[in-house]
């Protein structure tokens, strides 16, 4: 009995200080996984900080100390994130090219949806949160600017991405399959135009699917005749 009880202390490396190794191996990831959670949420909060100050006083307005206030963290911690604004303007864009790209794969993968239906809605959903973060701001002419000359490249590869999600589904129905690719441009391109004039999200949810559906419809109707 004594020297199964000796086979048990930690020193000797029985369970006993297995499990309080494992107890403290454990404590320890919790630790440093609260640790780098905190971190994500607190650089998540200062670009949405960000964000809403571009939006509300415009980019030329925006200082560091300005953003480190209202996202409530320390000029050294904002700082050890982006060396400057044009970094940080970046960071807002990717996050919002990063919201873009998401909502139009959620309309394209709508369920119980028609494949012309998901790719109207695809269309409207690209354009959506254009009109909620940006052209509600009254700075929207002034970020546009900016964001075409410092994150333009960006935005470009983003088109191209989209634009090969529009083409993959179109490529999908025998109807649409044969000018994938041109259906696709012609569809993205033309509703950007649209969009880009209308002056709210109601006009350019209603303009820019009916454009969106009598283009697919038209589309449909020339493979037909042909």
């Amino acid at each position: 009995m004594f020297a199964k009880v000796l086979s048990m202390h930690p020193l000797d490396g029985g369970r006993l200080g297995r499990g309080r190794h494992l107890a403290y191996d454990s404590f320890m990831s919790s630790v440093i996984q609260d640790a780098t959670n905190d971190e994500n949420a607190r650089y998540k909060r200062v670009i949405r900080s960000a964000e809403e100050l571009f939006k509300r006083v415009g980019f030329r307005a925006v200082t560091m100390e300005l953003v480190a206030r209202e996202a409530n963290v320390a000029k050294a911690t904002l700082y050890s994130y982006f060396k400057n604004k044009d970094e940080l303007y970046m960071a807002v864009c990717a996050r919002m090219a990063q919201i873009l790209r998401g909502s139009v794969q959620q309309a394209l993968a709508l369920p119980d949806a028609s494949l012309d239906a998901r790719l109207a809605e695809a269309i409207v959903a690209k354009h959506r949160p254009v009109c909620t973060l940006i052209k509600a701001s009254p700075h929207a002419a002034e970020l546009f600017s900016y964001t075409h000359s410092m994150a333009g490249e960006m935005f470009a590869n983003l088109d191209l991405e989209i634009l090969e999600m529009l083409r993959a589904a179109m490529a999908e129905d025998a109807e649409l399959a044969p000018n994938a690719a041109q259906l696709a441009r012609a569809l993205y391109f033309g509703a950007a135009a649209l969009g880009s004039r209308t002056e709210s999200l109601a006009q350019m949810e209603s303009e820019v699917g009916a454009f969106a559906r009598a283009h697919i419809a038209g589309a449909r109707a020339l493979s037909r005749a042909g």
